[in-house]
């Protein structure tokens, strides 16, 4: 497909989702464009005002102009012909900016909408979409592709605005002087015949813009990822010049680029007004009116300039599709990977959760889980254990539904998990993953972001059951302190204890712990320890251990090893059977 029909297609695509909008800027470009008619044509009875003050010999425009004057009984003068002049472009400029704020309008609109309906897209989308994503390529899409795309939608608005008042601009010389007109346009066509070349150059640095901004983005979002272990080695430097490298690679790009969008009108405004003083130079000779032959240079000098933007709008545009097919390749990935969605509302838990001849593999791996069979009993605390890498959190993600089994299935309450709307069940379930992510906010705010409906005592009650209310009141300003980035400002065992207060704030159905205590030191694992068997009682728990002291209230026990479930039982029947993968982890232990 040729740029230009991607260009209109893009266009057409974008008035038809907001034919409002398009219709009302439309409106405002004819009527601009019939006051830009006024203004030049404005221009000939104060040429002729100049020429002769007793318009013995007047053009037609003038007396036109002059009858309507005696029809008002208006007396014609220098100051009328001025302010009628004056007057016609006051209003043009007036309405320049109307039309401005019109397609400025229209270009917030639009990609507020492109940003809804992506984020809407990723959001529906698989954890497969974002696991198997370049960071890099999102986030840059997001950061800085969108703005550019909300920049070329201006400049396609624009660009429409620039088309009408070109066709103004040069109707009317057409009418005054259709040879000199003729002229000058078929010689500004012959001087920009060669930038044209540049607009197929322009699309390939757009592509490389886009790239290199994809990786200099990926490689700095590593770095502010990994700045811990970044730090720990001392390889400050190192990570500094490895984005530097990159980030001058872009460079490089984005010079020429914007380069050559500046370059474009500014080489050719020149060209055009050569265009138009050559065209006047040979009209001269037929003897026009001075007056008209004055309107029809105005009317050139005002067209030729507009006819240099649309190039230098046609060059940004050629640097926008590669923008706008990235934007398009994520939503399409993430449509294609949307999750399977059924029609059933999760209201609470009935019976359990069962997972029956369940099989899965991760792209490039080889069995990560082999038909495993695991039943999560209501009220009752189920456990998964086993060494890294047996399949334990892919088993979580598989309840949560943020991955699809490749056989057998996933039932909530002997009904298939595909047939239910996953984010009912989603705000049913209290996670803490083994990394506790906390929001740059107040302890307050991180717990109201998981159940927002919840009044203090529910706050304080969630704390005290996840053994935080004491630590927390010790705080300055108690639950109103901020955590920080990611909760830097809390420790370990801090952050965990809050990560276990909002899941439980939410009062769920199920609780998952997916290896909440494997990093924390021996005391803050005893407090969580606490706050879970405290639980036990009372809620349906799922905890993914790799620390065996953690699990002794485990009504049910499943040891996993090479992504199958080797051994099955309760903590004391496995814990006291010698010569077992359970019996030589709690040893080894």
């Amino acid at each position: 497909m040729s740029q230009i029909s991607k260009i209109a297609n893009i266009f057409v695509e974008f008035a038809r989702d907001y034919p409002a909008y398009f219709l009302s800027l439309f409106l405002y470009l004819l009527l601009e464009g019939i006051v830009a008619a006024g203004t030049v044509l404005a221009l000939i009875p104060m040429a002729d005002y100049l020429l002769d003050p007793t318009f013995s010999n007047p053009s037609q425009i003038t007396s036109l102009a002059l009858d309507y004057f005696s029809y008002f009984h208006i007396e014609v003068d220098f100051w009328t012909v001025g302010l009628l002049f004056v007057g016609f472009n006051l209003l043009n400029g007036a309405l320049k900016v109307a039309i401005r704020y019109k397609i400025l309008r229209i270009k917030y609109a639009v990609l507020r909408g492109i940003i809804g309906d992506s984020l809407t897209a990723f959001f529906k989308a698989r954890w497969e979409f974002f696991t198997s994503s370049s960071q890099g390529e999102l986030l840059n899409t997001l950061n800085k592709e969108l703005p550019v795309i909300g920049d070329t939608l201006g400049h396609i608005a624009t660009q429409l605005s620039q088309i009408v008042q070109f066709s103004i601009y040069i109707s009317i010389p057409f009418w005054l002087d259709a040879r000199m007109t003729i002229t000058a346009l078929i010689l500004a066509l012959i001087f920009g015949l060669p930038f044209l070349y540049f607009n197929r150059y322009s699309y390939r640095l757009g592509k490389e813009n886009t790239r290199t901004a994809n990786l200099a983005m990926g490689i700095l979002s590593e770095i502010f990822q990994s700045i811990r272990i970044i730090l720990g080695f001392g390889r400050q430097n190192n990570a500094k010049f490895y984005y530097l490298h990159a980030f001058d690679n872009h460079i490089n790009v984005t010079l020429k680029s914007q380069t050559l969008t500046t370059a474009i009108p500014l080489a050719f405004a020149p060209l055009g007004m050569l265009a138009a003083v050559i065209a006047l130079g040979l009209s001269l000779q037929y003897q026009s009116p001075i007056s008209e032959l004055a309107a029809v240079m105005w009317s050139l000098l005002s067209a030729l300039p507009i006819l240099s933007a649309l190039l230098q709008t046609n060059i940004s545009i050629n640097n926008f599709i590669p923008s706008y097919e990235q934007l398009q390749s994520q939503r399409i990935r993430a449509n294609k990977l949307s999750e399977i969605e059924g029609d059933k509302v999760f209201e609470k838990l009935k019976n359990g959760i069962f997972l029956r001849n369940v099989s899965f593999t991760y792209p490039s791996c080889k069995d990560t889980i082999s038909e495993i069979n695991i039943q999560i009993l209501k009220g009752e605390m189920t456990a998964l254990v086993g060494e890294s890498g047996s399949g334990k959190s892919t088993v979580t993600d598989l309840i949560i539904g943020l991955q699809v089994p490749d056989k057998g299935s996933v039932f909530i309450d002997d009904i298939p998990l595909d047939k239910w709307i996953k984010n009912t069940i989603r705000e049913r379930i209290g996670y803490v993953p083994q990394e506790p992510v906390l929001f740059y906010s107040s302890i307050r705010d991180n717990l109201l972001w998981s159940c927002d409906s919840a009044n203090e005592d529910e706050l304080w009650d969630a704390l005290k059951m996840a053994n935080a209310e004491k630590f927390v009141k010790q705080l300055p300003l108690g639950i109103d302190t901020l955590v920080g980035e990611r909760g830097v400002r809390m420790s370990g065992g801090q952050r965990q204890r809050i990560a276990l207060a909002r899941a439980l704030l939410r009062k769920p159905d199920l609780l998952i712990l997916d290896e909440a205590t494997s990093s924390l030191d021996s005391e803050s694992e005893s407090l969580i320890q606490s706050s879970i068997e405290k639980l036990a009682n009372n809620m349906t728990i799922l905890i993914v251990a790799h620390r065996l002291s953690t699990i002794k209230k485990a009504n049910k026990v499943y040891v996993m090893k090479g992504g199958k479930v080797v051994e099955e039982g309760s903590y004391q029947e496995l814990s006291t059977q010698s010569n077992t993968v359970f019996y030589n982890m709690l040893h080894n232990q």
